[in-house]
């Protein structure tokens, strides 16, 4: 083939190959009858969606397995359903600092306006509801429940209005779930 025989076929072959590339990489869609037939058909959907309809490649969304590392064996494995290492304990305090009980009350005088009963936990599961409940002579009130939006080790705390009760012994549990888990005790004196 000579010099110009090739440059007089290279431009006709290069439309060629042009033409041939858009149709097959045209976009298609189902247009008039083809859309009315696609419609009464039922089409496969995919199970995985990878892209936009303009065709722009989405990240995946789900994040990585990580790799697990050897554990020793536990000669006696304890199901998991019953190992619960919850723990909890209760103070009745004047005042609060976060988890610090400033001035535990263990006899409240009669000028005493509230108390905060302060519930410190260890190893909570998220979703757990913790609670403080005042009981004596003056009767039996509830603080607000909280339910955990995380899990492991914190504190709640609630207070309790305290100059209008009456004289006598009270208890206050801290409950889990609505189970009592600690209780503590004062005594309130006067009036």
């Amino acid at each position: 083939m000579s010099r110009t025989t090739f440059e007089d076929i290279r431009a006709p072959v290069a439309l060629v190959l042009v033409v041939m590339a858009a149709f097959v990489l045209w976009p298609r869609g189902a247009d008039g009858e083809d859309r009315a037939a696609a419609s009464q058909s039922p089409s496969p959907r995919p199970s995985v969606i990878v892209g936009e309809p303009v065709g722009e490649v989405l990240p995946p969304t789900v994040a990585p397995t990580p790799i697990p590392t050897a554990a020793p064996a536990d000669p006696t494995p304890t199901p998991v359903s019953e190992v619960d290492t919850f723990s909890a304990e209760v103070l009745v305090c004047r005042a609060i600092s976060e988890s610090t009980c400033d001035d535990e009350i263990r006899r409240l005088g009669p000028n005493t306006d509230s108390i905060t009963a302060l519930v410190r936990f260890t190893d909570a599961n998220a979703g757990d509801t913790i609670n403080a409940i005042l009981a004596g002579p003056g009767g039996t009130i509830p603080g607000g429940e909280y339910a955990l939006t995380g899990g492991g080790n914190g504190y709640y705390y609630s207070t309790f209005q305290a100059a209008d009760l009456p004289r006598g012994d009270y208890t206050v549990s801290a409950t889990r779930n609505g189970v009592e888990v600690a209780t503590t005790s004062f005594r309130k004196v006067g009036r």
